[in-house]
């Protein structure tokens, strides 16, 4: 027979799954609309308001649910990442032009602000997003580039249909997806300080708990 555990405290949104962890979910608010970082920017510069966007934790397998941010007019709260025992958040508040980087520390419930920049340091907000490990602000895509945003400012060339899956160490792990004429991907292992290709090999990467990736 199934267990079925209400999950109180949030509404009308669809648990998320986080890479990298099995205890930890992802609640949007509000959990009908669909916005990326680079809509909401546009909505904002063109109306001078957007209504918000944020996430909820929801824990496995008790269903607990943590709440590090209220949903606020002209936030925009990114899906986090999991980075061994702590969620990092991407904030950015159009108002004050700033992005925030921060850090949930979920045995604490302590959050805690890990960086600071004013939005004019990344020119516009296409594609930014967190990744691991270490912890980084980067973006692909733009304009044939993969670019480091924070904590050091880099930019390395890449195919045009190249999108990053993860950083480890010093190896950006990128997926490139062709169609001829069936759709396929191809994993590729760049270098972080050259951008040359480590390694090129056909299919896909999955994160998995405790720094496991399965490759089909």
């Amino acid at each position: 027979m199934i267990k079925i555990i209400k999950i109180t405290g949030i509404s009308d949104t669809y648990p998320e799954v986080i890479e990298g962890t099995y205890e930890w979910y992802a609640a949007k608010e509000p959990g009908h609309d669909f916005c990326d970082l680079y809509e909401a920017e546009y909505i904002y510069e063109k109306t001078g308001f957007f209504k918000g966007l944020n996430y909820h934790l929801i824990h496995y397998p008790d269903g607990e649910v943590h709440s590090p941010f209220q949903l606020q007019e002209n936030v925009y709260v990114d899906k986090p990442v999991w980075n061994d025992g702590v969620l990092n958040f991407l904030v950015v508040d159009f108002r004050a032009q700033l992005i925030k980087i921060t850090a949930y520390t979920p045995i604490m419930r302590k959050l805690e602000t890990i960086a600071e920049l004013a939005l004019s340091e990344v020119e516009d907000c296409y594609n930014l997003m967190l990744e691991t490990t270490p912890l980084t602000l980067g973006r692909s895509g733009h304009d044939g580039f993969y670019e480091i945003v924070w904590p050091e400012k880099k930019k390395i060339a890449i195919g045009k249909n190249e999108t990053i899956l993860f950083r480890d160490g010093d190896r950006l792990y990128f997926s490139e997806w062709y169609e001829d004429p069936d759709y396929h991907e191809t994993v590729v292992v760049r270098d972080i300080h050259t951008g040359k290709i480590i390694e090129k090999s056909k299919g896909y990467l999955r994160r998995l708990p405790n720094n496991v990736y399965w490759k089909t």
